[in-house]
């Protein structure tokens, strides 16, 4: 029989439920803000080499070749695809060649979202044949290091912006979890927190 006022009965999950949560959520924060700093150190390594990129010399290349290509996964039945095609320049008396690549791309008969992404590739390979001029920067350091100035392979082109985007959301998320946060945190840390600083005599 209790004697004593009734009340609600406190239980132990009750009590740490609320300083899970928020331990969760401080996880949440930390591995966003190691995400926010990846996205940060690869978003400026990239801005620095395409911007010394963008200072390379231009020269009008040929393509001797270009050809759809089917890389070699591991899987039986469905291999995803990439444009590689050899390019031939001359610089000053040196004549160069050197092969270009684009990123890869799933068949159409493998389930997909957008529907037949590897339609741009194939395109992009029938407007080049052998014979077509193509603008392209060199490396003064290397002439057979180029890139693409403006006839940009399907999913090519310069990476800057998008990174920015992405760098963008992750640290607005991570500010957001942060303060919702700093918010929520229960009041036993505070406490804890206030009652470990010095007081003044």
């Amino acid at each position: 029989m209790n004697g004593g006022f009734p009340g609600p009965k406190m239980t132990t999950g009750t009590v740490q439920k609320g300083p899970l949560i928020w331990l969760g959520l401080m996880v949440l924060v930390v591995l966003l803000g190691l995400c926010t700093t990846f996205a940060l150190v690869a978003t400026v390594a990239q801005a620095w080499q395409e911007h010394a990129q963008a200072r390379w010399p231009e020269v009008t290349a040929r393509v001797d070749r270009c050809d759809l290509i089917k890389s070699s996964t591991g899987r039986k039945k469905h291999g995803w695809y990439y444009i590689s095609c050899r390019l031939s320049y001359v610089v000053g008396a040196e004549q160069n060649a050197t092969n270009v690549y684009s990123t890869k791309g799933p068949p159409a008969d493998v389930r997909q979202y957008p529907p037949n992404q590897i339609g741009p590739f194939e395109e992009w390979v029938d407007q080049h044949p052998p014979g077509t001029p193509i603008v392209v920067r060199y490396d003064p350091a290397d002439h057979t290091k180029v890139v693409l100035v403006a006839n940009y392979m399907p999913r090519g082109g310069p990476r800057t912006p998008n990174n920015v985007k992405l760098l963008e959301f992750l640290a607005g998320s991570f500010l957001a979890l942060l303060a919702i946060a700093r918010i929520t945190r229960p009041r036993t840390l505070w406490r804890s927190g206030s009652s470990s600083m010095p007081r003044n005599p």
